[in-house]
């Protein structure tokens, strides 16, 4: 097997083995008194255990700004639906209805799954939502599905990645899924990664084939009310909650990032290292 491919299987089995290992709130939440409101973060299938802390570090400072963390262990190695079914069996589980507010975070493929869920099951408590997005990464399902890698993914983490590929993106409208009455309104950001993880890297003439690569935001078929654009790879996101904690607990807490976030495209080569 060549050295690439042994090494892209080594991480997709880790992904693999870490979602069958563990219980399903990655992070247990610290049940501090006087948390009104919730964090609920969706990984995707890049979750690393070295995110895992990171996730965990901003567990502990988000307590302090008085928000309850959980990330949940979701994903099927089946199908999306499955995801769906899964998600929505552990937001009752973990009893969500309690908090004032239930914010999300979710990775792309927890993006899918969140916006399915919510066609399916009333969250009255919904508050505001984070959507990590990538024009890049988002075209990985469909480029690791296919030859060789497609059969390496597949042994690795099953049909889901396929499954991905071939499902539409339904976007959550800020019509559906009414605020809890009292409330200011649900408001939706967009993370946008503005450059590309070594896979992509690689196949990067086949993704460029795929569509125009563009990083405008209302390309990705999401409404959203404000957008901020990071230097970051889907690799690094879970792993640089120093930079995205502070944005994600203030979008969570005023409905917007802050005054400093990057609202443009950042004048940079995406397949730049």
């Amino acid at each position: 097997m060549p050295t690439t491919a042994l090494r892209l299987l080594l991480v997709f089995t880790a992904a693999s083995l870490l979602a069958a290992c563990t219980p399903a709130s990655l992070i247990p939440p610290r049940g501090a008194p006087g948390n009104t409101e919730a964090i609920l973060i969706l990984p995707g299938l890049g979750m690393t255990k070295a995110g895992l802390r990171d996730m965990s570090t901003f567990s502990h400072v988000a307590d302090s700004a008085g928000f309850e963390v959980y990330v949940f262990d979701y994903r099927s190695r089946r199908s999306v639906e499955r995801g769906v079914d899964r998600l929505i069996q552990l937001m009752d589980e973990n009893d969500l209805d309690r908090y004032q507010r239930v914010h999300v975070f979710a990775y792309i493929l927890g993006g899918y799954t969140l916006n399915l869920a919510l066609e399916e099951a009333l969250v009255p408590n919904l508050g505001h939502v984070v959507y990590d997005r990538s024009p890049l990464q988002e075209m990985a399902p469909k480029l690791g599905s296919t030859g060789a890698f497609g059969l390496l993914a597949w042994l690795a983490v099953g049909p889901i990645l396929a499954d991905l590929a071939g499902t539409e993106y339904t976007p959550l409208e800020r019509a559906r899924q009414r605020p809890a009455d009292g409330e200011s309104g649900r408001r939706i950001g967009i993370i946008m990664e503005n450059r590309a993880t070594r896979f992509i890297r690689k196949r990067k003439d086949r993704a460029l084939a795929m569509r125009p690569l563009t990083f405008d935001p209302d390309a990705l078929g999401q409404a959203y009310d404000d957008v901020l654009h990071v230097p970051l790879n889907h690799d690094e996101m879970y792993r640089a909650f120093d930079i995205i904690g502070p944005e994600l607990l203030h979008f969570f807490r005023f409905g917007a990032f802050s005054t400093e976030a990057s609202r443009v495209p950042l004048n940079i080569d995406p397949f730049q290292r």
